[in-house]
């Protein structure tokens, strides 16, 4: 019965079923099992075709598995390649916005370093234009006071002037 059991093919994929239920560990266990049973069962052929039991007619199967292989080989490199180069760009990308994002972060810091600077250069300015206008005001009191008073007088010169007038 076990003649007939090495002749049934799939007891490798066999094992691969039911494969989503299993833990990262054990499908790492399961695919290092199935390696080896692969790797025995090359060196078991090896040995076979140099005892003469096998000839190269019998291992047409395999040549054409490995030239399978290698025909699916470079596709699937190339796949790895360009999903490589994506991942290399992502993380590029990640970066490069990681930058610009600490970019923008000083450029807003720095604007509002600017506009505080701005805003108190402002209030000084009020500040100063308040008091120009108060002593607008006061010279164009005495100056009205000074006219209207007669030719013979004198004008005040601050101790008898008034506060001067706020706007």
């Amino acid at each position: 019965m076990s003649a007939d059991l090495s002749s049934v093919p799939g007891s490798c994929a066999m094992r691969l079923q039911n494969l989503e239920r299993l833990s990262s560990a054990a499908k790492s266990a399961l695919l290092r099992s199935i390696a080896d049973d692969l790797t025995s069962t090359f060196i078991c052929i090896s040995k076979e075709l140099s005892r003469g039991t096998l000839s190269a007619t019998h291992t047409d199967p395999i040549h054409d598995l490995i030239t399978s292989i290698k025909n699916t080989e470079w596709p699937e490199h190339q796949r790895m390649q360009q999903e490589l180069e994506y991942r290399q760009r992502e993380r590029r990308w990640r970066a490069e916005r990681k930058w610009m994002r600490r970019k923008v972060e000083g450029l807003v810091k720095h604007s509002e370093e600017i506009h505080g600077q701005l805003t108190e250069r402002l209030a000084k300015v009020r500040g100063d234009f308040d008091d120009a206008t108060r002593e607008l005001a006061e010279l164009r009191w005495r100056h009205e006071l000074c006219r209207s008073q007669a030719k013979g007088r004198s004008c005040p010169r601050g101790e008898d002037a008034p506060e001067a007038e706020h706007q």
